[in-house]
């Protein structure tokens, strides 16, 4: 099953990557260890490949990506505290684990009642 991901508003484009303003449940996501500050100053520098087909990817907008092109090897850049300080994160973080066997429904109550 394939859906996109909304992950914050682009504040750049480039020729192969989205700069996305993230707010703190995308950063405690990617980096969960991290004393993040406020929302607002968080970028995540995503490859303009993963991003979706189904959504423009424009300035001041949401930017979504294709949970379709992510992989356990996908990876962007964050920059937790707006200082221009990079690190490199996994983009497979953001995507929700799904099982696609959902679990059994719980045994009957009535069937134990005599």
């Amino acid at each position: 099953m394939t859906f996109d991901v909304g992950i914050g508003k682009c504040r750049s484009v480039q020729s192969d990557s989205v700069d996305v303003w993230v707010d703190g449940s995308i950063v405690r996501r990617l980096v969960p260890e991290t004393k993040w500050q406020r929302d607002g100053i968080s970028v995540l520098q995503v490859p303009v490949k993963l991003c979706s087909a189904r959504h423009r990817v424009a300035v001041g907008e949401e930017v979504f990506l294709d949970t379709a092109l992510i992989n356990a090897n996908s990876a962007g850049k964050l920059d937790v505290d707006g200082s221009g300080d990079y690190a490199k994160t996994r983009l497979a973080l953001l995507v929700p684990t799904l099982d696609a066997n959902p679990a059994p429904p719980p045994p009957s109550r009535k069937a134990n009642w005599r």
